[in-house]
């Protein structure tokens, strides 16, 4: 038995994106925008949406978030055995920091 459905799913994860970027934007617009991978432009539209344009956002049916860590290689990288914490964070930044950002990529 399906006890949330795939609609109800995303609007949940589009919501709680939406919530958390206006949060991380907020308390510190350039790590915000560094850890949500998004241009000042796009920056600066989340952070102004209102509750209702974020539930229409998060309504939409499809996911406004995507995996920034394309790449196989770079995923299971992150993912192989156990460094200490601290330098799987450092290479988490490091290795999304080195991926072109959409709005950047084609200037």
């Amino acid at each position: 038995m399906k006890l949330v459905n795939d609609s109800d799913a995303m609007w949940e994860l589009n919501m709680s994106y939406l919530c958390l970027a206006q949060r991380l934007l907020q308390s510190d617009r350039a790590i915000g925008m560094f850890r949500l991978g998004v241009s000042a432009d796009v920056a600066v539209a989340l952070a102004a949406l209102s509750v209702k344009h974020m539930n229409d956002l998060a309504s939409a049916g499809q996911l406004i978030c995507a995996l920034r860590p394309s790449r196989h290689g770079v995923i299971s990288a992150l993912t192989r055995a156990t460094p200490p914490v601290d330098i799987v964070r450092l290479h988490t930044a490091l290795a999304l920091a080195g991926l072109a950002l959409p709005d950047e990529a084609a200037s």
